[in-house]
């Protein structure tokens, strides 16, 4: 009996983390290696929507004006990651991609096809979905200013 308690009494002193449910958090995530228009093609979005499900945002460009894609997917939480894939279909073009985020410091492993991308993340503090579109906004004027340096 007083094992149990001094074990119990011990476990309250002992550091360790804790942390809290990722549902309703939004994460924007970019390459800090990437500049100018092509920052669009490694961005991702990340809200958790509910304790099952993850919503991850893109941007495509179509005809030179950058369309965001919205893909809703299940998630499952480890102690220090959380991962999910995400299957996009985008013009008949199929591609799977894997996600691991590091709940420690938010960092993002993103595998698409046989490459992996290292992204940064920041939390979303505002709209999760007027932010991923304010962020399109920017990249649309990168590449619009882009096209107008392109010579015929």
């Amino acid at each position: 009996m007083k094992i149990s308690l001094l074990i119990i009494f011990l476990s309250f002193f002992i550091p360790h983390k804790i942390f809290s449910s990722p549902v309703g958090k939004g994460l924007s995530c970019f390459r800090e290696t990437d500049k100018g228009s092509d920052d669009f093609k490694s961005f991702r979005g990340i809200y958790f929507e509910s304790d099952k499900n993850v919503r991850v945002v893109s941007f495509k460009n179509k005809n030179n004006s950058l369309k965001v894609i919205s893909k809703q997917t299940p998630y499952k939480v480890y102690e220090d990651k959380i991962k999910f894939k995400i299957k996009f279909i985008w013009y008949g073009e199929i591609s799977f991609e894997y996600f691991t985020i590091s709940r420690n410091n938010l960092d993002l492993t993103h595998k698409f096809g046989n490459k992996i991308y290292n992204l940064g993340c920041t939390l979303v503090v505002t709209d999760f979905m007027s932010s991923m579109n304010n962020i399109k906004s920017k990249f649309q004027k990168y590449l619009n200013e882009n096209l107008k340096s392109n010579s015929i």
